[in-house]
C-alpha cells in the first residue's frame, strides 16, 4: 500500500491554518475554558502559599489549630473552587470541541454534495465515510485538550515564574533553564510519530474502502464461494492497521516516558537544591516549601501538552484528508450564482467534451439542442458515454458547465442548485433509504399530501403493492429498500420522480426489473409525462425507445446517429445493428 508523504512545512502550516480557521466557530468557548483553567492555576498558587504558611506556623511557631484556621478555611474554599473550575473548564472545552466538529462535519457534507458523487466514487466511499466520522471525531481531543494545554503551558509557568523570581530567584532560574527541555524532546519524538500517524490514517482509509466494498458485494462473494478468501484479506489489512496503531502507541508511550522522566528529574533537582539550602540555613522553610509545592505544578502544563501532543499529530493527520476535500471543492466548485430563468425553454450542448483522467473515457464534441417537452432517448453500446453525458447534464462535472446552456444561459454562470431543482433523476439502481415508504417519496416533495402520494404511486404502478404492505405507506423499508423486489424498488423511485413533477425527468432504463404488464404501464406513464415535460432516458430495452420523439445513438463518446425509431432502423447503421441484436445496447 502506498502512503502519502509526510506533509512539508508549507503543508503543515496549511493544516494548522485549517484547524485554526474552524476553531473560530467556538473561539468564545475555548477562550472561556482557557480563562477558567488559568484562574484555577492562579488559585493554585495562592493555595500553595496558604499551605506553606500554615505548615511553617505549625512546625516552627508551634501554632495550634485555632491559630492557623484563618489560613485553612480559605485553603479549603480555594480547593472547592478549583475543583469546580476544573470541571467547568473541561465541560466548556468539550462543548467547544463538539461545536467545532458539528460545523466541520456540516461543511464537509455540504462540499461533498456540491462535488457530486464522482468525487466520492473516485476517493472511495469507505475512505470518505472514515473522514466524515473517525476523522472529525479525532479532532475532539485536539480542540478539547491540546489547544487549552498549549495556552496553559505558556500562561501557567509564566505566572509561577512571576511569583517565584521575587521570592527565590535561584529556584526561578532552575525552572527557566529546565522548562525548554520538555517541549524540545516532545517535538523531537513527535517528528517520528507524525509519519506513523499519516501511515495509520492511510491504512484506515484503505481498510474502510475495502470493507465497504466487500460488505456491498456480500451476496456475490457468497455465491462465488469467495467469502473466506476475502475475510483473510480483510484480516491481513486489519493486521496492518493494528501494526500501524501499535507503532504510534509505542512512540506515544516512549515520548510520555521521556517527558515524565525529564519533569521528574527537574522536580528532583529543585528539591535537592532546596534541601541543601534549607540544611545550610540560606533559605527559610516557608519559601522552600512554596517552591517545592509549585515545582510539580510548574512542569504539569508542559507535561500535559506533551501528553496531548499526539492529539495534535492525529488531528493533523485527519485534517489532511479534510483539506483534500475542501481544496478539491474550492478547485472544482466553479459554480455560478445567477438565478435560472424559468420556465424551461431549451437546453443546448455546444461542443461538450469531458474525459475521465484515469481512463480518458467520456464524451467528445457533443452538439445538440433539447426541447422543453418530449421523450428523448439515448442508446449505444456499454461504455459509449451515455452515463457520462447524463452526469454532465446533472452538473456533476463542472468542467463541462461552460458547454451547457439553459435558456441561453451558460450553466457555469447559473446557480447549480437552481438547475438541479428542475431535475428528477432515477439511476438504473435507485437508492431507497432506511425510512418509511412515505418518507422515501416525500424526499421529492416534503409537504406532499397523502392524495399526492397516492397519485404519484398510481402513475408509477406502485400503489397496489404499497397499499398491500403491512403498514401501507408507513411501512418501514430496510437499507436500500430491503424487503422489496427489484421491480418494486424501481417503481417507488419512479413514483418519487413523478411526485417532484420536475420540468426535466432523467432516467436510466426506467423499466428495468419490471414485468411486461408493469413495463407497459410505466412506459405509458412516461409518455404521458413527456407531453408537458422533457424526459431524457438512457434506453437499454427497445420498448422504451419505440415511441421516443428523437433517439440519439452514441459510440465511443460521440453521437453518430439521430432520428426517430423508424428512420434509424431504415438507415442500416449502428442503431439498426443494435435492433437486429434485439437490444438497444448490444
Amino acid at each position: 500500500m502506498t502512503t502519502k508523504p509526510r506533509p512539508n512545512r508549507a503543508q503543515q502550516q496549511t493544516l494548522r491554518a485549517f484547524l485554526k480557521q474552524y476553531s473560530q466557530s467556538a473561539s468564545g468557548l475555548l477562550k472561556l475554558s482557557i480563562s477558567l483553567g488559568t484562574l484555577n492555576a492562579l488559585l493554585m498558587i495562592a493555595s500553595c502559599y496558604l499551605l506553606a504558611n500554615a505548615a511553617h506556623q505549625v512546625m516552627f511557631e508551634q501554632a495550634n489549630l485555632q491559630a492557623v484556621s484563618p489560613l485553612l478555611w480559605p485553603l479549603a474554599g480555594l480547593i472547592l473552587v478549583r475543583a469546580l473550575l476544573v470541571a467547568l473548564s473541561e465541560r466548556v472545552s468539550n462543548r467547544a470541541a463538539l461545536k467545532i466538529k458539528n460545523v466541520m462535519r456540516n461543511t464537509l457534507l455540504e462540499k461533498l454534495s456540491k462535488l457530486g458523487p464522482a468525487y466520492s466514487e473516485q476517493k472511495g466511499h469507505g475512505a470518505t465515510l472514515n473522514t466524515l466520522h473517525n476523522g472529525v471525531d479525532a479532532l475532539h481531543q485536539y480542540y478539547a485538550n491540546y489547544i487549552p494545554s498549549v495556552a496553559y503551558s505558556a500562561l501557567i509557568p509564566l505566572a509561577i515564574l512571576v511569583v517565584i523570581f521575587p521570592t527565590d530567584y535561584k529556584a526561578g532560574l532552575i525552572f527557566l533553564l529546565t522548562a525548554p527541555l520538555i517541549p524540545f524532546f516532545m517535538i523531537l519524538v513527535g517528528h517520528k510519530a507524525e509519519q506513523l500517524n499519516q501511515d495509520r490514517w492511510q491504512q484506515l482509509a484503505v481498510l474502510g474502502n475495502y470493507f465497504f466494498d466487500r460488505l456491498q458485494g456480500l451476496t456475490q462473494l457468497k455465491l462465488f464461494n469467495a467469502t473466506k478468501r476475502e475475510l483473510n484479506s480483510i484480516s491481513q489489512i486489519s493486521d496492518d492497521y493494528r501494526g500501524a496503531t501499535m507503532g504510534v502507541l509505542k512512540v506515544a508511550f516512549l515520548s510520555s516516558f521521556a517527558l515524565e522522566f525529564l519533569a521528574t528529574i527537574s522536580v528532583a533537582l529543585v528539591a535537592v537544591i532546596i534541601g541543601f539550602r534549607l540544611f545550610f540555613g540560606t533559605l527559610d522553610f516557608a519559601t522552600g516549601f512554596v517552591v517545592l509545592l509549585l515545582a510539580p505544578e510548574f512542569y504539569l502544563p508542559l507535561r500535559q501538552m506533551g501528553t496531548h501532543y499526539h492529539a495534535k499529530l492525529e488531528g493533523i493527520s485527519a485534517a489532511a484528508d479534510m483539506v483534500d476535500i475542501i481544496n478539491q471543492s474550492d478547485a472544482d466548485e466553479h459554480l455560478g450564482t445567477s438565478k435560472l430563468e424559468l420556465p424551461l425553454k431549451d437546453i443546448q450542448l455546444n461542443a461538450l467534451t469531458f474525459h475521465y483522467p484515469e481512463t480518458n473515457e467520456g464524451v467528445t464534441d457533443i452538439n445538440l439542442t433539447l426541447p422543453s417537452t418530449g421523450l428523448i432517448a439515448f442508446v449505444g453500446e456499454s461504455g459509449s458515454g451515455k452515463s457520462t453525458l447524463f452526469d454532465c447534464l446533472l452538473g456533476f462535472h463542472h468542467q463541462a458547465n461552460n458547454a451547457i446552456s439553459i435558456n441561453g444561459q451558460p450553466l457555469s454562470d447559473t446557480a447549480l442548485a437552481d438547475w438541479q431543482a428542475q431535475l428528477a433523476w432515477i439511476p438504473q439502481h435507485a437508492t431507497l433509504f432506511y425510512r418509511s415508504v412515505a418518507e422515501n417519496l416525500r424526499l421529492a416533495k416534503p409537504d406532499a399530501s397523502q392524495a399526492e402520494l397516492d397519485e404519484a404511486a398510481n402513475k408509477a404502478g406502485a400503489l397496489e403493492f404499497i397499499t398491500a404492505l403491512p403498514d401501507g405507506f408507513d411501512t418501514l423499508l430496510g437499507e436500500q429498500g430491503e424487503g422489496l423486489s427489484g421491480g418494486q424498488k424501481q417503481r417507488i423511485a419512479l413514483a418519487r420522480a413523478f411526485l417532484k413533477n420536475a420540468p426535466v425527468l432523467m432516467l436510466d432504463e426506467p423499466t428495468a426489473h419490471l414485468d411486461s404488464q408493469t413495463e407497459h404501464l410505466i412506459n405509458q406513464a412516461i409518455r404521458e409525462y413527456a407531453k408537458d415535460h422533457l424526459v431524457l432516458v438512457i434506453a437499454h430495452r427497445l420498448n422504451t425507445v419505440k415511441h421516443a420523439d428523437k433517439i440519439y445513438v452514441m459510440q465511443q463518446g460521440h453521437i453518430v446517429e439521430s432520428g426517430q425509431y423508424q428512420q434509424l432502423t431504415e438507415q442500416a447503421g449502428l442503431f439498426a445493428k443494435l435492433v437486429s441484436q434485439g437490444d438497444a445496447h448490444a
